[in-house]
């Protein structure tokens, strides 16, 4: 199945999915100045990516529905456009593919939600645009790692060298021992074993001390090679299992908040989605009960996304109220 999603020679491995959203861009002709077209609800992050290459983000509006809204006219063209799948859920292309038609743009699919998902079709997300880009850490049991394919070989860049992370070598066991648990378990009663992995987790090891959001926007904060554990681990990875996991827990967050007053983003689940976690609109009034439901079945409620300064300000409620049931491990 992923090498399918991760076709041999048009896969290039990274560090970080904001490592292969720079390369994405660059195989796009991105250079200094010009202008990348984003998603307002994006996180604050990813704009790092266009940041080292000198570009400049231009940002298109977002529907509560999580579809995009791209200016008909107006404004200098983009060099490439990206579009996300949010959580794990097919974005739907039409609307960047006339934009791409009419400006000459490149489509870049921000899948990093979405790794084992396709669309209703059957095409697996991250394949559907010029360029796809993954974040694996999203989705399996690995600290690290990112990758970007693209469409034509011949535009990919030279693989770095790979060297191992060694600070990233206890989240890794850490989430091989969840997938463990997973297995032994199933996918809904792992959840709150899971939960307390984690904890155990985090007293041992100190949250990061963090950077201000305009590092966090402007620059990545390790290297670009991956850790020389992951491809490993990924080809190892049970894409199956992980499916049922997700899925599974995806439909135990769905009955849990269904007497809450939290509006869920996407009404059913469709059968070729494996989600990264049960997205949910609430208002901050609600989200103490919310919080306190979930955490009676080991499930954490989290604000997505943390996001970019420039949009932050004058966010419209949607934005602002998402929330994100997440299934990492």
């Amino acid at each position: 199945m992923l090498s399918e999603v991760l076709p041999e020679g048009a896969t290039r491995y990274y560090s970080l999915a904001r490592w292969a959203l720079v390369d994405a861009l660059r195989a796009s002709g991105v250079g200094p100045g010009d202008p990348v077209l984003v998603p307002g609800l994006v996180c604050r992050e990813v704009l790092a990516a266009i940041s080292v290459l000198g570009a400049s983000p231009a940002f298109y509006h977002v529907t509560s529905q999580l579809g995009a809204v791209l200016a008909a006219d107006g404004g200098r063209s983009a060099k490439a456009v990206v579009a996300v799948n949010y959580f794990g859920f097919p974005q739907e292309l039409d609307t960047f593919r006339q934009y791409c038609a009419r400006t000459g743009a490149a489509l870049i699919e921000d899948n990093a939600h979405g790794l084992l998902s396709r669309d209703e079709s059957g095409q697996w997300l991250g394949s559907r645009g010029d360029a796809g880009v993954f974040s694996f850490r999203k989705t399996i049991a690995v600290p690290g790692g990112g990758a970007l394919v693209l469409r034509r070989r011949q535009e990919m860049p030279p693989a770095a060298p790979v060297r191992p992370v060694r600070r990233v070598l206890l989240r890794h066991h850490t989430k091989q021992a969840c997938r463990r648990v997973a297995g032994r378990l199933g996918p809904v009663r792992a959840a709150a074993a899971i939960s307390a992995i984690r904890r155990v987790r985090q007293s041992f090891v100190p949250e990061s001390t963090g950077s201000s959001h305009r590092d966090d926007e402007t620059r990545i904060p390790i290297a670009p090679d991956p850790p020389a554990f992951v491809s490993r681990h990924i080809t190892a990875a049970d894409p199956a299992l992980e499916s049922e996991r997700r899925r599974a827990l995806y439909g135990l967050a769905s009955r849990i908040l269904e007497a809450a007053d939290a509006v869920p983003v996407y009404p059913r689940l469709p059968p070729h989605v494996v989600p990264y976690g049960y997205p949910v609109f609430a208002a901050p009034s609600r989200v103490p009960d919310i919080t306190a439901r979930l955490a009676r079945h080991g499930l954490p409620l989290l604000r997505w996304p943390d996001l970019p300064e420039a949009v932050a300000s004058a966010a419209p409620e949607h934005y602002r109220h998402l929330m994100v049931v997440p299934f990492l491990w």
